[in-house]
């Protein structure tokens, strides 16, 4: 599958994968930091398996959306 991210840039991945799993892969500070996701625009939490292509923002409560999140 691919995930394209809030930069446009695009990473691979063979299987699903939850938002946690895939921000681990992108960075581990990311994945402590993280709060929630969203996909395609739709609001998720961290346990939200990806299993398709889709565009993917990881939130952090740095974002007005992770501090609905948390």
């Amino acid at each position: 599958m691919k995930i394209t991210l809030k930069d446009g840039s695009v990473k691979e991945f063979k299987e699903g994968m939850s938002v946690y799993e895939i921000a681990k892969e992108l960075s581990e500070g990311l994945a402590r930091a993280a709060v929630g996701a969203k996909v395609d625009g739709k609001v998720v939490e961290t346990r939200y398996i990806v299993d398709n292509d889709c565009k993917l923002e990881i939130l952090t409560f740095a974002d007005d959306e992770g501090k609905l999140i948390y």
